[in-house]
Protein backbone atom coordinates (compact mmCIF):
# COMPACT_ATOMS: atom_id res chain seq x y z
CA UNK A 1 0.00 0.00 0.00
CA UNK A 2 1.51 3.36 -1.00
CA UNK A 3 1.83 5.57 2.10
CA UNK A 4 0.94 8.55 -0.11
CA UNK A 5 -1.13 8.98 -3.26
CA UNK A 6 1.37 10.92 -5.32
CA UNK A 7 1.07 9.53 -8.84
CA UNK A 8 2.08 12.63 -10.76
CA UNK A 9 4.50 15.42 -9.94
CA UNK A 10 5.39 18.37 -12.13
CA UNK A 11 8.20 20.88 -11.64
CA UNK A 12 7.51 24.60 -11.96
CA UNK A 13 9.69 27.64 -11.36
CA UNK A 14 8.68 30.07 -8.65
CA UNK A 15 9.52 32.84 -11.14
CA UNK A 16 7.00 31.56 -13.71
CA UNK A 17 4.36 34.30 -14.09
CA UNK A 18 1.83 31.58 -14.94
CA UNK A 19 2.69 29.40 -11.95
CA UNK A 20 -0.83 29.44 -10.48
CA UNK A 21 -2.51 28.67 -13.81
CA UNK A 22 -0.07 25.92 -14.75
CA UNK A 23 -0.39 24.25 -11.35
CA UNK A 24 -4.19 24.54 -11.43
CA UNK A 25 -4.51 23.22 -14.97
CA UNK A 26 -2.07 20.34 -14.51
CA UNK A 27 -4.19 18.19 -12.16
CA UNK A 28 -0.91 16.88 -10.75
CA UNK A 29 -0.93 15.29 -7.31
CA UNK A 30 2.11 17.37 -6.39
CA UNK A 31 3.96 20.46 -7.57
CA UNK A 32 7.73 20.69 -7.12
CA UNK A 33 8.90 24.29 -6.95
CA UNK A 34 12.30 25.11 -8.40
CA UNK A 35 13.89 28.19 -6.89
CA UNK A 36 15.78 30.92 -8.70
CA UNK A 37 18.71 32.71 -7.05
CA UNK A 38 19.78 36.01 -8.55
CA UNK A 39 23.46 36.53 -7.77
CA UNK A 40 23.04 40.26 -8.25
CA UNK A 41 20.59 40.47 -5.34
CA UNK A 42 20.24 39.29 -1.76
CA UNK A 43 18.78 35.99 -2.94
CA UNK A 44 17.72 34.82 0.50
CA UNK A 45 15.58 37.89 1.14
CA UNK A 46 14.16 37.72 -2.38
CA UNK A 47 13.19 34.07 -1.96
CA UNK A 48 11.70 34.73 1.48
CA UNK A 49 9.46 37.33 -0.10
CA UNK A 50 8.46 35.06 -3.00
CA UNK A 51 7.93 31.68 -1.37
CA UNK A 52 4.67 32.15 0.61
CA UNK A 53 2.84 33.39 -2.49
CA UNK A 54 4.42 30.68 -4.66
CA UNK A 55 3.29 27.96 -2.24
CA UNK A 56 -0.25 29.33 -2.25
CA UNK A 57 -0.31 29.56 -6.04
CA UNK A 58 1.03 26.02 -6.51
CA UNK A 59 -1.56 24.53 -4.15
CA UNK A 60 -4.52 26.22 -5.82
CA UNK A 61 -5.63 23.03 -7.57
CA UNK A 62 -5.29 20.82 -4.51
CA UNK A 63 -1.73 19.66 -5.17
CA UNK A 64 0.79 19.00 -2.44
CA UNK A 65 3.68 21.46 -2.71
CA UNK A 66 7.39 20.72 -2.42
CA UNK A 67 10.49 22.82 -2.94
CA UNK A 68 13.57 21.31 -4.60
CA UNK A 69 16.92 22.24 -3.04
CA UNK A 70 20.58 21.44 -3.61
CA UNK A 71 21.64 19.09 -0.82
CA UNK A 72 25.15 20.56 -0.59
CA UNK A 73 23.90 24.09 0.21
CA UNK A 74 20.47 23.22 1.61
CA UNK A 75 21.21 24.67 5.04
CA UNK A 76 21.16 28.18 3.55
CA UNK A 77 18.34 27.50 1.09
CA UNK A 78 16.00 26.09 3.75
CA UNK A 79 16.01 29.40 5.63
CA UNK A 80 14.63 31.14 2.55
CA UNK A 81 12.11 28.54 1.37
CA UNK A 82 10.38 26.74 4.25
CA UNK A 83 7.01 28.27 5.13
CA UNK A 84 3.52 27.23 6.17
CA UNK A 85 1.72 25.37 3.38
CA UNK A 86 4.76 23.44 2.19
CA UNK A 87 4.36 19.66 2.21
CA UNK A 88 8.05 18.94 2.11
CA UNK A 89 11.51 19.43 0.70
CA UNK A 90 13.21 17.50 -2.11
CA UNK A 91 16.95 17.30 -1.54
CA UNK A 92 18.89 16.79 -4.75
CA UNK A 93 22.25 15.05 -4.61
CA UNK A 94 22.39 13.74 -1.04
CA UNK A 95 25.42 11.47 -0.95
CA UNK A 96 26.10 11.06 2.78
CA UNK A 97 23.82 10.50 5.75
CA UNK A 98 25.46 13.42 7.57
CA UNK A 99 24.22 15.85 4.91
CA UNK A 100 20.62 14.87 5.49
CA UNK A 101 21.03 14.86 9.25
CA UNK A 102 22.25 18.46 9.20
CA UNK A 103 19.36 19.55 6.97
CA UNK A 104 16.79 17.85 9.20
CA UNK A 105 18.15 19.68 12.24
CA UNK A 106 17.55 22.95 10.39
CA UNK A 107 14.02 21.87 9.46
CA UNK A 108 13.30 21.11 13.14
CA UNK A 109 14.25 24.68 14.04
CA UNK A 110 12.29 26.25 11.18
CA UNK A 111 9.11 24.38 12.08
CA UNK A 112 9.30 25.77 15.61
CA UNK A 113 10.20 29.26 14.43
CA UNK A 114 7.53 29.55 11.71
CA UNK A 115 4.53 27.90 13.32
CA UNK A 116 4.65 24.73 11.24
CA UNK A 117 3.37 21.55 12.90
CA UNK A 118 6.28 19.74 14.48
CA UNK A 119 7.53 16.86 12.35
CA UNK A 120 5.05 17.57 9.56
CA UNK A 121 7.50 18.55 6.82
CA UNK A 122 8.44 15.62 4.62
CA UNK A 123 11.94 15.04 3.30
CA UNK A 124 12.32 13.47 -0.16
CA UNK A 125 15.53 12.45 -1.88
CA UNK A 126 16.65 12.73 -5.49
CA UNK A 127 19.72 10.52 -5.94
CA UNK A 128 22.28 11.77 -8.47
CA UNK A 129 25.52 9.87 -7.83
CA UNK A 130 26.95 6.41 -7.32
CA UNK A 131 27.89 7.44 -3.81
CA UNK A 132 24.28 8.36 -3.09
CA UNK A 133 23.10 4.99 -4.40
CA UNK A 134 25.71 3.12 -2.34
CA UNK A 135 24.74 5.00 0.85
CA UNK A 136 21.00 5.05 0.13
CA UNK A 137 19.94 2.80 3.01
CA UNK A 138 22.05 4.66 5.56
CA UNK A 139 20.69 7.97 4.25
CA UNK A 140 17.09 6.75 4.29
CA UNK A 141 17.40 5.73 7.94
CA UNK A 142 18.53 9.17 9.10
CA UNK A 143 15.08 10.60 9.71
CA UNK A 144 11.46 9.53 10.12
CA UNK A 145 10.64 12.47 7.85
CA UNK A 146 11.68 10.50 4.77
CA UNK A 147 8.82 10.23 2.31
CA UNK A 148 9.96 9.33 -1.17
CA UNK A 149 13.13 8.48 -3.05
CA UNK A 150 13.83 9.00 -6.73
CA UNK A 151 16.73 8.88 -9.14
CA UNK A 152 17.76 11.84 -11.27
CA UNK A 153 18.64 9.57 -14.15
CA UNK A 154 20.35 12.11 -16.36
CA UNK A 155 22.68 13.12 -13.51
CA UNK A 156 23.31 9.52 -12.47
CA UNK A 157 24.04 8.39 -16.03
CA UNK A 158 26.64 11.15 -16.28
CA UNK A 159 28.13 10.22 -12.92
CA UNK A 160 28.38 6.57 -13.97
CA UNK A 161 29.68 7.55 -17.42
CA UNK A 162 26.83 5.72 -19.16
CA UNK A 163 25.84 7.10 -22.58
CA UNK A 164 22.26 8.27 -23.08
CA UNK A 165 20.80 5.58 -25.30
CA UNK A 166 17.10 4.87 -25.77
CA UNK A 167 17.51 1.97 -28.17
CA UNK A 168 19.06 -0.61 -25.85
CA UNK A 169 17.34 -3.94 -25.27
CA UNK A 170 17.60 -3.62 -21.49
CA UNK A 171 17.58 -0.73 -19.05
CA UNK A 172 21.17 -0.01 -17.88
CA UNK A 173 20.32 0.88 -14.27
CA UNK A 174 17.45 -1.53 -13.65
CA UNK A 175 19.30 -3.03 -10.67
CA UNK A 176 19.80 0.42 -9.12
CA UNK A 177 16.12 1.22 -9.51
CA UNK A 178 15.24 -1.99 -7.72
CA UNK A 179 17.59 -1.03 -4.91
CA UNK A 180 16.01 2.41 -4.46
CA UNK A 181 12.50 0.91 -4.47
CA UNK A 182 13.56 -1.63 -1.84
CA UNK A 183 15.30 0.93 0.35
CA UNK A 184 12.38 3.37 0.24
CA UNK A 185 9.86 0.65 1.05
CA UNK A 186 12.00 -0.68 3.91
CA UNK A 187 11.65 2.64 5.79
CA UNK A 188 7.92 2.94 5.08
CA UNK A 189 8.45 5.35 2.20
CA UNK A 190 7.95 4.90 -1.51
CA UNK A 191 9.87 5.33 -4.73
CA UNK A 192 9.01 7.51 -7.70
CA UNK A 193 10.32 7.01 -11.18
CA UNK A 194 9.62 6.30 -14.83
CA UNK A 195 10.65 3.21 -16.74
CA UNK A 196 12.78 2.93 -19.86
CA UNK A 197 12.89 4.58 -22.40
CA UNK A 198 11.00 7.67 -21.17
CA UNK A 199 13.31 7.89 -18.18
CA UNK A 200 16.02 8.69 -20.73
CA UNK A 201 14.19 10.74 -23.35
CA UNK A 202 12.35 12.90 -20.77
CA UNK A 203 9.87 14.23 -23.29
CA UNK A 204 6.34 13.86 -24.63
CA UNK A 205 5.54 10.48 -26.14
CA UNK A 206 2.71 8.83 -28.01
CA UNK A 207 -0.05 7.44 -25.80
CA UNK A 208 0.84 3.78 -26.29
CA UNK A 209 4.51 4.30 -25.37
CA UNK A 210 3.59 6.39 -22.34
CA UNK A 211 1.02 3.91 -21.02
CA UNK A 212 3.42 1.01 -21.50
CA UNK A 213 6.21 2.82 -19.63
CA UNK A 214 3.91 3.80 -16.76
CA UNK A 215 2.49 0.29 -16.38
CA UNK A 216 5.99 -1.18 -16.26
CA UNK A 217 7.06 1.45 -13.72
CA UNK A 218 4.04 0.69 -11.54
CA UNK A 219 4.56 -3.06 -11.72
CA UNK A 220 8.27 -2.59 -10.94
CA UNK A 221 7.36 -0.87 -7.68
CA UNK A 222 7.25 2.86 -8.44
CA UNK A 223 4.17 4.66 -7.14
CA UNK A 224 4.39 7.82 -9.24
CA UNK A 225 6.71 9.88 -11.41
CA UNK A 226 8.02 13.38 -11.95
CA UNK A 227 6.37 14.31 -15.24
CA UNK A 228 8.86 15.65 -17.77
CA UNK A 229 5.99 16.93 -19.91
CA UNK A 230 2.50 18.13 -18.84
CA UNK A 231 0.99 15.49 -21.13
CA UNK A 232 2.31 12.82 -18.75
CA UNK A 233 0.16 13.93 -15.82
CA UNK A 234 -3.18 12.51 -16.93
CA UNK A 235 -1.67 9.16 -17.85
CA UNK A 236 0.35 8.96 -14.62
CA UNK A 237 -2.80 9.68 -12.61
CA UNK A 238 -4.56 6.86 -14.43
CA UNK A 239 -1.62 4.45 -14.62
CA UNK A 240 -0.16 4.58 -11.10
CA UNK A 241 -3.26 3.03 -9.57
CA UNK A 242 -5.22 -0.21 -9.82
CA UNK A 243 -7.04 -0.38 -13.14
CA UNK A 244 -10.83 -0.72 -13.36
CA UNK A 245 -10.39 -4.36 -14.43
CA UNK A 246 -8.13 -5.05 -11.45
CA UNK A 247 -10.64 -3.48 -9.07
CA UNK A 248 -13.46 -5.65 -10.40
CA UNK A 249 -11.31 -8.77 -10.31
CA UNK A 250 -10.14 -8.19 -6.75
CA UNK A 251 -13.68 -7.45 -5.57
CA UNK A 252 -14.65 -10.84 -6.94
CA UNK A 253 -11.59 -12.40 -5.28
CA UNK A 254 -12.61 -11.09 -1.87
CA UNK A 255 -16.21 -12.17 -2.33
CA UNK A 256 -15.39 -15.70 -3.51
CA UNK A 257 -12.68 -16.23 -0.88
CA UNK A 258 -14.94 -15.03 1.95
CA UNK A 259 -17.62 -17.48 0.83
CA UNK A 260 -15.00 -20.25 0.74
CA UNK A 261 -13.87 -19.49 4.29
CA UNK A 262 -17.45 -19.81 5.50
CA UNK A 263 -17.45 -23.32 4.06
CA UNK A 264 -14.14 -24.10 5.80
CA UNK A 265 -12.03 -23.98 2.64
CA UNK A 266 -8.45 -22.66 2.62
CA UNK A 267 -8.49 -21.99 -1.12
CA UNK A 268 -11.18 -21.64 -3.77
CA UNK A 269 -11.18 -21.67 -7.59
CA UNK A 270 -11.82 -18.52 -9.64
CA UNK A 271 -11.47 -18.30 -13.41
CA UNK A 272 -9.20 -21.34 -13.51
CA UNK A 273 -6.93 -20.15 -10.69
CA UNK A 274 -6.83 -20.99 -7.00
CA UNK A 275 -7.48 -18.14 -4.58
CA UNK A 276 -5.82 -18.41 -1.17
CA UNK A 277 -4.78 -16.11 1.68
CA UNK A 278 -1.91 -14.29 -0.13
CA UNK A 279 -4.16 -13.52 -3.11
CA UNK A 280 -6.92 -12.30 -0.79
CA UNK A 281 -4.44 -10.06 1.05
CA UNK A 282 -3.24 -8.63 -2.27
CA UNK A 283 -6.86 -7.98 -3.21
CA UNK A 284 -7.43 -6.14 0.06
CA UNK A 285 -4.38 -3.93 -0.53
CA UNK A 286 -5.34 -3.12 -4.13
CA UNK A 287 -8.92 -2.25 -3.21
CA UNK A 288 -7.78 0.04 -0.39
CA UNK A 289 -5.28 1.60 -2.79
CA UNK A 290 -8.08 2.23 -5.30
CA UNK A 291 -10.27 3.79 -2.60
CA UNK A 292 -7.49 6.14 -1.53
CA UNK A 293 -6.85 7.17 -5.13
CA UNK A 294 -10.55 7.95 -5.55
CA UNK A 295 -10.48 10.05 -2.38
CA UNK A 296 -7.41 11.94 -3.61
CA UNK A 297 -9.15 12.72 -6.89
CA UNK A 298 -12.21 13.95 -5.01
CA UNK A 299 -10.02 16.26 -2.95
CA UNK A 300 -8.53 17.79 -6.10
CA UNK A 301 -11.95 18.20 -7.71
CA UNK A 302 -13.20 19.98 -4.59
CA UNK A 303 -10.13 22.25 -4.56
CA UNK A 304 -10.71 23.16 -8.22
CA UNK A 305 -14.36 23.93 -7.57
CA UNK A 306 -13.54 26.12 -4.58
CA UNK A 307 -10.87 28.01 -6.51
CA UNK A 308 -13.22 28.61 -9.42
CA UNK A 309 -15.97 29.80 -7.05
CA UNK A 310 -13.62 32.37 -5.51
CA UNK A 311 -12.46 33.52 -8.95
Amino acid sequence: MPPYIRRSLIALSIDDPKLADKAFDSWADAIVLDIVKDSAQDWQQTLKAQMPAAITAASRGGAEVFVRLNAQIAYAELEATVFVGLTGVVFVGVAEASELSLACTKIDALELERGISRGSLEVDLEITTAQGVWNSLEIARVSSRLGTMAINEQALYQNLDIPFEDTLEVEPIEFIKGQIITVATSVNGQAQGMSYPLCITQKAADEATLKKAILRARDTGFKGALCADPSWVKHCNEGFRPSADEVEYYKEVRKVFAEGLKRGLASVPLNGKMIDVPVDLRAEVYLEWADRVALRDQQKIKAHQQAQAVA
